[in-house]
């Protein structure tokens, strides 16, 4: 398998998007794949010309092209995954395979060595939040994540740690079951790595465990002094988010996940954590979402 687009290879291109942004075209090799769980993978990039890649930051996406047996040239949208702290030559993106007519091939294809092309970079999911700690007017960040919505807190946290940002990050990350925890080995090195990260792992699914089990399963018995809580059987409700977060109603909220998360089922008469936020009290102006699809 190849690269989508005519380009010749170490060269950069500027394009001009639909919407008159430019971004970058940058053909990169795959160095690495790292396998997080039995769906979702993580690829790690090098620039071919050796040289820094566009600048950006935590929350925007890219585009991955790569050639599919359904379609030449074929791309979709994914999260940056690794901070730009981190990225002297080099690019990461976590992908998670859950149907689709993309991941299925890229996991079952891609493999070290392979030349793709990578475009942004594209978006503004958390640009908001980090100009407000900038400016000193955001001390805490809630951070509500679904399945491969992770993708932009990791990369957001890892760049808190570099840049020492100094502010309260609560990450509740919502799985069904604990074989679907992505960075399983990453997160307990982020906790130890930030003092001031809170985590409650929701698993929706699992009813006939405890939560001492999970914690020793997944983070070696260790709560890290009371900043890692478990939610096991049920979906997440603003008052575990009250309960979280003491300072709650002068948070930002970043959301990420697929739009049954962020949005609800209306006809089922279900709330997305979106309305959950909003009946909880928190101003839309304080909240953000990114929503993805299957690839």
């Amino acid at each position: 398998m190849g690269v989508g687009i005519e380009q010749p290879i170490g060269r950069t291109v500027r394009v001009i998007d639909q919407r008159g942004q430019l971004v970058y075209q940058y053909p990169m090799v795959i160095t690495d794949v790292i396998q997080e769980t039995e769906l979702a993978k993580t690829y790690i990039f090098k620039n071919v010309g050796d040289r820094r890649i566009f600048d950006y930051h935590p929350g925007q996406d890219v585009k991955l092209y790569f050639d599919t047996p359904l379609k030449k040239g074929d791309f979709r949208f994914y999260s940056i995954a690794g901070s730009p702290t981190r990225s002297d030559g080099y690019f990461e993106l976590m992908i998670k395979s859950e149907g689709g007519t993309f991941a299925p091939y890229l996991h079952q294809l891609a493999k070290i060595g392979d030349l793709v092309v990578i475009e942004g970079p594209y978006g503004r999911f958390l640009k908001k939040a980090l100009n407000m700690i900038a400016e000193g007017k955001l001390k805490t960040v809630v951070f509500l994540a679904a399945s491969s919505g992770i993708v932009p807190f990791k990369c957001f946290i890892e760049y808190a740690i570099d840049k020492r940002l100094g502010v309260s990050i609560h990450l509740l990350y919502v799985n069904r079951t604990r074989n679907d925890f992505i960075y399983r080995r990453l997160i307990p090195r982020l906790l130890d790595e930030y003092k001031d990260l809170h985590l409650l792992v929701n698993f929706t699914r699992e009813h006939d465990v405890s939560k001492e089990e999970i914690l020793q399963e997944l983070f070696g018995g260790d709560d890290r002094n009371g900043r890692v809580r478990m939610l096991l059987g049920r979906h997440i409700v603003f008052d575990d988010i009250k309960e979280l977060v003491p300072d709650w109603d002068g948070a930002y909220y970043g959301i990420c996940g697929g739009a049954r998360f962020i949005a609800g089922d209306r006809e089922k008469g279900v709330d997305g954590m979106l309305q959950k936020l909003e009946k909880g009290g928190v101003s839309r102006s304080m909240i953000e979402i990114d929503s993805f699809g299957t690839g």
